[in-house]
Protein backbone atom coordinates (compact mmCIF):
# COMPACT_ATOMS: atom_id res chain seq x y z
CA UNK A 1 0.00 0.00 0.00
CA UNK A 2 3.02 2.32 0.72
CA UNK A 3 4.03 1.89 -2.49
CA UNK A 4 1.65 3.81 -4.12
CA UNK A 5 3.75 6.79 -2.65
CA UNK A 6 6.51 8.54 -4.22
CA UNK A 7 9.09 10.89 -2.66
CA UNK A 8 10.88 13.77 -4.33
CA UNK A 9 13.59 14.57 -2.05
CA UNK A 10 14.56 18.27 -2.34
CA UNK A 11 18.11 19.46 -0.94
CA UNK A 12 20.59 16.59 0.10
CA UNK A 13 21.02 17.96 3.80
CA UNK A 14 23.23 15.62 6.89
CA UNK A 15 19.54 14.97 8.58
CA UNK A 16 18.67 13.81 4.75
CA UNK A 17 21.13 11.57 4.48
CA UNK A 18 21.82 10.12 7.59
CA UNK A 19 17.96 9.29 8.43
CA UNK A 20 15.79 10.29 5.82
CA UNK A 21 16.82 8.32 2.56
CA UNK A 22 17.93 5.49 5.20
CA UNK A 23 13.93 5.15 6.10
CA UNK A 24 12.82 5.54 2.63
CA UNK A 25 15.16 2.62 1.43
CA UNK A 26 14.26 0.82 4.24
CA UNK A 27 10.51 0.66 3.75
CA UNK A 28 11.04 0.03 -0.19
CA UNK A 29 9.43 3.56 -0.95
CA UNK A 30 10.45 5.11 -4.43
CA UNK A 31 12.40 8.17 -4.09
CA UNK A 32 13.94 10.33 -6.55
CA UNK A 33 16.29 13.24 -5.36
CA UNK A 34 16.86 17.32 -6.32
CA UNK A 35 20.13 18.73 -5.25
CA UNK A 36 22.63 21.54 -6.32
CA UNK A 37 25.09 20.71 -3.78
CA UNK A 38 25.91 16.84 -4.56
CA UNK A 39 26.04 15.80 -8.24
CA UNK A 40 26.80 13.04 -8.01
CA UNK A 41 23.92 10.11 -8.25
CA UNK A 42 22.92 9.32 -4.61
CA UNK A 43 22.45 5.42 -3.63
CA UNK A 44 19.09 4.49 -3.97
CA UNK A 45 17.26 7.24 -5.91
CA UNK A 46 16.21 6.20 -8.75
CA UNK A 47 16.58 9.80 -10.11
CA UNK A 48 18.36 12.59 -9.61
CA UNK A 49 17.83 16.65 -10.45
CA UNK A 50 20.22 19.35 -9.70
CA UNK A 51 17.35 22.14 -10.64
CA UNK A 52 14.70 22.36 -7.79
CA UNK A 53 12.30 23.68 -10.64
CA UNK A 54 12.69 20.79 -13.09
CA UNK A 55 12.14 18.57 -10.69
CA UNK A 56 8.47 20.22 -9.46
CA UNK A 57 7.88 20.05 -13.68
CA UNK A 58 8.89 16.48 -14.67
CA UNK A 59 8.86 14.26 -10.78
CA UNK A 60 6.21 11.51 -11.12
CA UNK A 61 6.20 11.63 -7.30
CA UNK A 62 3.43 13.11 -5.00
CA UNK A 63 5.08 13.45 -1.90
CA UNK A 64 7.79 16.54 -2.05
CA UNK A 65 10.15 16.60 1.66
CA UNK A 66 11.99 19.76 1.85
CA UNK A 67 15.53 19.39 3.50
CA UNK A 68 16.74 22.83 2.53
CA UNK A 69 18.25 25.43 4.82
CA UNK A 70 15.56 27.33 6.74
CA UNK A 71 15.33 30.76 4.69
CA UNK A 72 14.27 28.94 1.26
CA UNK A 73 11.64 27.34 3.00
CA UNK A 74 8.66 29.31 2.83
CA UNK A 75 9.66 29.89 -0.70
CA UNK A 76 9.68 26.51 -1.23
CA UNK A 77 7.14 25.37 0.69
CA UNK A 78 4.46 27.53 -1.22
CA UNK A 79 5.84 26.07 -4.33
CA UNK A 80 5.68 23.12 -3.54
CA UNK A 81 1.81 23.22 -3.01
CA UNK A 82 0.50 25.13 -5.83
CA UNK A 83 2.35 22.42 -7.83
CA UNK A 84 -0.09 20.03 -6.42
CA UNK A 85 2.14 17.78 -4.07
CA UNK A 86 1.99 16.46 -0.58
CA UNK A 87 4.68 18.14 1.51
CA UNK A 88 6.74 17.29 4.46
CA UNK A 89 9.46 20.16 5.41
CA UNK A 90 11.69 20.16 8.48
CA UNK A 91 12.18 22.27 11.84
CA UNK A 92 10.95 25.26 11.41
CA UNK A 93 8.42 25.13 8.79
CA UNK A 94 8.83 28.59 8.58
CA UNK A 95 10.56 31.78 9.81
CA UNK A 96 8.16 34.53 10.05
CA UNK A 97 4.77 35.44 11.29
CA UNK A 98 1.79 34.86 8.93
CA UNK A 99 3.63 32.42 6.72
CA UNK A 100 2.22 29.16 8.44
CA UNK A 101 -1.02 30.67 7.77
CA UNK A 102 -0.20 30.87 3.86
CA UNK A 103 0.50 27.54 3.53
CA UNK A 104 -2.08 25.94 5.47
CA UNK A 105 -4.90 27.75 3.43
CA UNK A 106 -2.98 26.37 0.03
CA UNK A 107 -2.99 23.22 1.43
CA UNK A 108 -6.38 23.42 2.47
CA UNK A 109 -7.73 24.48 -0.27
CA UNK A 110 -5.86 21.80 -2.83
CA UNK A 111 -6.77 19.00 -0.21
CA UNK A 112 -2.83 18.33 0.56
CA UNK A 113 -1.19 16.78 3.41
CA UNK A 114 1.37 19.42 5.11
CA UNK A 115 3.60 19.03 8.06
CA UNK A 116 6.60 19.76 9.93
CA UNK A 117 9.05 17.03 10.58
CA UNK A 118 9.47 17.35 14.63
CA UNK A 119 9.44 13.70 15.52
CA UNK A 120 11.66 13.57 18.86
CA UNK A 121 8.15 12.46 20.74
CA UNK A 122 8.01 9.38 18.16
CA UNK A 123 10.39 7.50 20.38
CA UNK A 124 9.65 4.41 22.43
CA UNK A 125 10.58 6.49 25.45
CA UNK A 126 8.33 8.42 25.39
CA UNK A 127 5.32 6.00 24.94
CA UNK A 128 6.81 4.87 28.17
CA UNK A 129 7.11 8.01 29.69
CA UNK A 130 3.18 9.23 29.32
CA UNK A 131 2.20 5.36 30.35
CA UNK A 132 4.44 6.05 33.61
CA UNK A 133 2.61 9.75 34.23
CA UNK A 134 -0.72 8.46 33.75
CA UNK A 135 -2.88 11.36 33.49
CA UNK A 136 -1.08 14.80 32.54
CA UNK A 137 -2.95 16.35 35.33
CA UNK A 138 -0.13 14.53 37.03
CA UNK A 139 2.43 16.51 35.84
CA UNK A 140 3.29 19.28 37.87
CA UNK A 141 6.73 20.66 36.73
CA UNK A 142 9.24 19.91 33.39
CA UNK A 143 12.55 20.90 32.95
CA UNK A 144 14.58 20.41 30.00
CA UNK A 145 17.90 21.20 29.25
CA UNK A 146 19.10 21.45 25.33
CA UNK A 147 23.14 22.65 25.24
CA UNK A 148 25.30 21.36 21.97
CA UNK A 149 28.96 22.90 21.93
CA UNK A 150 28.83 25.77 19.57
CA UNK A 151 28.69 24.87 15.98
CA UNK A 152 30.96 26.38 12.94
CA UNK A 153 30.87 29.70 12.06
CA UNK A 154 30.21 28.25 8.47
CA UNK A 155 27.45 26.32 9.29
CA UNK A 156 23.80 26.64 8.47
CA UNK A 157 23.06 26.90 12.28
CA UNK A 158 25.50 30.15 12.60
CA UNK A 159 24.49 31.75 9.16
CA UNK A 160 22.51 34.68 9.84
CA UNK A 161 21.36 34.68 6.00
CA UNK A 162 20.25 31.13 6.12
CA UNK A 163 18.09 31.98 9.18
CA UNK A 164 20.03 29.68 11.38
CA UNK A 165 20.21 30.05 15.22
CA UNK A 166 19.35 28.30 18.66
CA UNK A 167 15.37 29.90 17.99
CA UNK A 168 15.17 28.33 14.90
CA UNK A 169 16.84 25.08 15.42
CA UNK A 170 15.77 24.36 18.70
CA UNK A 171 12.31 26.60 18.98
CA UNK A 172 10.53 23.66 18.15
CA UNK A 173 11.46 21.44 20.42
CA UNK A 174 9.60 24.06 23.18
CA UNK A 175 6.82 24.35 21.64
CA UNK A 176 6.54 20.59 20.68
CA UNK A 177 7.40 20.35 24.74
CA UNK A 178 4.16 22.67 25.51
CA UNK A 179 1.91 21.32 23.12
CA UNK A 180 2.21 17.78 24.48
CA UNK A 181 2.16 18.36 28.06
CA UNK A 182 0.51 21.58 29.09
CA UNK A 183 -3.33 21.72 27.97
CA UNK A 184 -3.94 25.07 30.43
CA UNK A 185 -3.24 28.63 29.47
CA UNK A 186 -0.24 30.56 30.04
CA UNK A 187 -0.08 33.03 32.94
CA UNK A 188 3.41 34.06 33.58
CA UNK A 189 6.55 34.14 31.05
CA UNK A 190 10.02 34.89 31.37
CA UNK A 191 12.35 34.66 28.33
CA UNK A 192 16.05 35.40 28.34
CA UNK A 193 17.76 35.24 24.94
CA UNK A 194 21.34 35.83 24.22
CA UNK A 195 22.96 36.92 20.43
CA UNK A 196 26.07 36.39 19.02
CA UNK A 197 27.61 40.06 17.91
CA UNK A 198 25.67 38.92 14.35
CA UNK A 199 22.63 39.52 15.80
CA UNK A 200 22.25 35.85 15.80
CA UNK A 201 20.42 34.32 18.77
CA UNK A 202 22.48 31.67 20.05
CA UNK A 203 20.66 30.81 23.34
CA UNK A 204 17.16 31.28 25.44
CA UNK A 205 16.00 30.38 28.46
CA UNK A 206 11.94 30.01 29.31
CA UNK A 207 10.07 29.76 32.13
CA UNK A 208 6.17 29.96 31.64
CA UNK A 209 4.14 29.40 34.44
CA UNK A 210 0.29 28.23 33.82
CA UNK A 211 -2.84 28.14 35.89
CA UNK A 212 -1.27 25.07 38.03
CA UNK A 213 2.27 23.95 36.45
CA UNK A 214 5.42 24.80 35.39
CA UNK A 215 7.79 24.50 32.48
CA UNK A 216 11.85 25.62 32.71
CA UNK A 217 13.98 25.18 29.57
CA UNK A 218 17.42 25.85 28.54
CA UNK A 219 18.07 25.65 24.82
CA UNK A 220 21.90 26.97 24.19
CA UNK A 221 24.91 27.32 21.55
CA UNK A 222 27.95 27.08 23.06
CA UNK A 223 27.76 24.68 26.00
CA UNK A 224 28.55 21.21 26.80
CA UNK A 225 26.22 18.74 25.42
CA UNK A 226 23.35 17.97 27.18
CA UNK A 227 19.88 16.98 26.12
CA UNK A 228 17.30 15.73 28.57
CA UNK A 229 13.86 16.04 30.16
CA UNK A 230 12.67 16.04 33.76
CA UNK A 231 8.65 15.41 34.38
CA UNK A 232 7.96 16.01 37.87
CA UNK A 233 4.76 14.39 39.33
CA UNK A 234 2.78 14.24 42.44
CA UNK A 235 4.56 11.22 42.88
CA UNK A 236 8.36 11.60 42.04
CA UNK A 237 10.32 11.91 38.84
CA UNK A 238 11.51 10.46 35.44
CA UNK A 239 14.10 11.62 33.39
CA UNK A 240 14.84 11.36 30.01
CA UNK A 241 18.44 11.28 27.76
CA UNK A 242 18.81 12.03 24.48
CA UNK A 243 15.40 13.24 24.38
CA UNK A 244 15.25 15.92 21.18
CA UNK A 245 18.02 13.52 19.40
CA UNK A 246 17.38 10.12 20.26
CA UNK A 247 19.55 7.79 17.98
CA UNK A 248 18.08 4.41 16.42
CA UNK A 249 21.77 2.38 16.98
CA UNK A 250 21.15 2.92 21.02
CA UNK A 251 19.02 1.50 23.82
CA UNK A 252 18.19 4.43 25.79
CA UNK A 253 18.35 4.73 29.58
CA UNK A 254 15.40 6.17 31.68
CA UNK A 255 16.36 7.33 35.11
CA UNK A 256 12.45 6.89 36.90
CA UNK A 257 11.42 7.82 40.78
CA UNK A 258 8.31 7.23 42.00
CA UNK A 259 7.30 7.36 45.88
CA UNK A 260 11.40 7.68 47.07
CA UNK A 261 11.98 4.62 44.89
CA UNK A 262 14.54 4.60 41.77
CA UNK A 263 15.14 2.53 39.11
CA UNK A 264 16.99 2.21 35.48
CA UNK A 265 14.96 1.15 32.58
CA UNK A 266 16.42 0.43 29.31
CA UNK A 267 14.46 1.49 26.51
CA UNK A 268 14.59 -0.93 23.19
CA UNK A 269 16.30 0.39 19.88
CA UNK A 270 13.79 2.67 17.91
CA UNK A 271 13.65 5.02 15.12
CA UNK A 272 11.38 7.99 15.92
CA UNK A 273 11.63 9.24 12.57
CA UNK A 274 10.44 6.40 10.46
CA UNK A 275 8.07 6.02 13.22
CA UNK A 276 7.01 10.02 12.36
CA UNK A 277 6.95 9.11 8.64
CA UNK A 278 5.01 6.17 8.63
CA UNK A 279 2.20 7.69 10.65
CA UNK A 280 2.27 10.75 7.66
CA UNK A 281 1.66 7.92 4.92
CA UNK A 282 -1.41 6.33 6.88
CA UNK A 283 -2.32 9.86 7.61
CA UNK A 284 -2.16 10.75 4.03
CA UNK A 285 -3.97 7.39 3.19
CA UNK A 286 -6.65 8.30 4.74
CA UNK A 287 -6.88 12.20 4.37
CA UNK A 288 -6.18 13.26 8.33
CA UNK A 289 -4.64 16.37 7.55
CA UNK A 290 -5.97 18.62 10.08
CA UNK A 291 -4.31 16.66 12.60
CA UNK A 292 -0.96 18.20 11.14
CA UNK A 293 -2.72 21.47 10.49
CA UNK A 294 -3.76 21.62 13.85
CA UNK A 295 -0.22 20.52 15.35
CA UNK A 296 1.95 23.81 13.76
CA UNK A 297 -0.62 26.17 14.53
CA UNK A 298 -0.70 25.40 18.07
CA UNK A 299 3.34 25.38 18.52
CA UNK A 300 3.22 28.67 16.15
CA UNK A 301 0.88 29.98 18.78
CA UNK A 302 3.20 29.38 21.76
CA UNK A 303 6.32 30.54 19.77
CA UNK A 304 4.42 34.20 19.17
CA UNK A 305 3.77 34.15 22.54
CA UNK A 306 7.05 34.02 23.86
CA UNK A 307 8.94 35.67 21.74
CA UNK A 308 6.62 38.76 19.94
Amino acid sequence: MRNRYKILLIGYSNIARKRYIKTFIRNKIPFCVASKSSKEKIKGAYKHFNDYNKALNQSDANIVFLSLPNSLHFYWSKKVLESGFHLIVDKPITTRIGELNQLILIARKRKLLLTEATFFSYHKQFKFLKKSVGNLKNVKHIFTNFTIPMPGQKTILLSKKLQGGALMDMGPYAAAINRIFFKEDLNQKDIIIKKNLKGLVISFDIFIKYRTKIFIGTFRFGNEYKNNLIVYTNNGFIELNRVFSPPDDLRLTIFFNKKDKSKIIKIKKDNCFENFFLEVIKNLREKKFSFYYNRMLKDESLRLKLFR
